[in-house]
């Protein structure tokens, strides 16, 4: 399990809390896309807008994931691209990202081009509960 949540929460609960944040998508602020392959959905990413006023140029990506079977196929490449094009329509200039320190997920968004600010210990905790640093990440987009 990963995309936010403890080992701890079970899928049901899990499952319970991304279908409230789909139900609530009348809600401007966030857009979730998904990827999918022969139907099933493998990827899943979400764009936050800011809520303040002197921020409104922003937003925080949230909650991408790949299936582990989907994986090294560019499914992670065009979710973010997806991501990043929702952002341009909405006028938005830069993004931003937290991550698990020291994962693959770093070495992912190096490689589309967002730079590393800086590592927060004890950021977050991993699914098994373990306290991690946080990796931050920004990406400003181009026109």
């Amino acid at each position: 399990m990963a995309l936010g949540a403890l080992d701890t929460m079970g899928l049901a609960s899990l499952e319970r809390w991304y279908r409230e944040v789909v139900a609530s998508l009348d809600d401007a602020a966030r857009i979730v896309l998904v990827g999918e392959d022969g139907g099933e959905i493998v990827a899943m990413g979400q764009l936050v807008s800011s809520g303040a006023t002197n921020a409104d140029h922003r937003a925080e990506v949230q909650r991408v994931g790949v299936a582990s079977r989907a994986r090294g196929r560019g499914i992670g490449r065009q979710l973010m691209q997806a991501l990043e094009d929702a952002a341009r329509e909405q006028q938005l200039g830069l993004l931003w990202l937290t991550t698990h320190d020291g994962t693959e997920a770093c070495a992912f968004y190096e490689a589309i081009g967002y730079t590393k600010l800086g590592v927060m210990p004890d950021y977050s905790r991993r699914p098994d509960g373990t306290l991690w640093p946080g990796a931050f990440y920004f990406k400003v987009l181009s026109a």
